[in-house]
């Protein structure tokens, strides 16, 4: 069993599966009296999450240099806690080559495990919720996501969301709201989904651009973050993406402060380099 090194709030070894299911955010989410929302993401020592491939038609990826099944393992216990997840309509345009983040709970996928482990913990589905925030509908969902049951709340501009096209997407689980007048506002987003609609633990699973929609609102509750120990060359910085605008450090979130670190060493990545990473949590002061 794999162990990782516990350094903050506490010393001592814990083991690395279910490191994330015991953070017990429903929980956390009623002692508060409200939702929490929260995001995770894997970067190198600079904040760099993603890179441009040589190709000029590639799209940005993550780097196989940090990119590893231990912190895919993390990030789904987080994402497994979850009433409703947040992606955008971007995700829905490259599905081919991208990760799973619609049918990995479900029976006979890679984490069905934590899909069973969701219905023995009073969920009623083995996935979470959807809601997709896209400036334009020009994307279409998944024919096996619509037959899912689960509800999906496709967030626009206001203009959008009255459109012809926004008409021709709705169906019995599928709404469309209007969030914003150019652009969907992150504040709006969050009241709907916790107040209107009820969910209780929000997470989003999308990127840079949406995380910086919600830190901009004021509504993000927790950053998990896995720091892999390396750093991703670079030579033009428009071929890497930074969690932080700028490749800030969550460190200088002046709102946010460091509540767990946990070290794990000899990491094996997808490039077969053996890397040591932190898995990191910022909580809103």
């Amino acid at each position: 069993m794999k162990k990782v090194e516990e350094v903050l709030p506490f010393k001592g070894q814990v083991s690395l599966e279910g490191l994330y299911l015991g953070q017990e955010l429903k929980e956390m989410a009623t002692k508060i009296g409200r939702s929490v929302v929260l995001t995770d993401f894997l970067t190198d020592k600079n904040g760099v999450v993603s890179k441009a491939g040589k190709d000029a038609q590639s799209q940005f990826q993550i780097p196989a240099e940090i990119k590893n099944s231990s912190d895919w393992g993390r990030f789904q216990e987080l994402m497994a806690q979850a009433d409703v997840t947040i992606s955008s309509g971007s995700y829905f345009k490259r599905l081919a080559t991208s990760q799973d983040i619609l049918y990995q709970f479900e029976s006979g996928n890679a984490f069905e495990k934590l899909g069973q482990w969701r219905l023995s913990h009073g969920y009623k589905k083995r996935s979470p919720d959807l809601a997709v925030i896209t400036r334009h509908l020009d994307f279409e969902l998944p024919k096996e996501l619509l037959r899912s049951g689960r509800k999906i709340v496709i967030f626009t501009t206001d203009a959008v969301a009255i459109s012809d096209r926004a008409r021709a997407l709705k169906n019995a689980n599928t709404i469309i709201l209007g969030g914003g007048e150019t652009d969907v506002d992150g504040g709006r987003l969050i009241t709907t989904l916790a107040n209107e609609m009820g969910y209780r633990v929000i997470m989003m699973v999308s990127g840079p651009a949406v995380l910086n929609l919600l830190l901009t609102a004021k509504c993000l509750d927790l950053l998990y973050v896995t720091e892999a120990q390396v750093e991703i060359p670079f030579d033009d910085p428009a071929t890497v993406r930074t969690m932080l605008s700028g490749g800030k450090k969550p460190s200088e979130l002046k709102e946010f402060h460091l509540a767990n670190q946990f070290i794990q060493e000899n990491v094996v990545t997808e490039a077969g380099s053996l890397i040591s990473q932190s898995f990191l949590k910022y909580e809103k002061t």
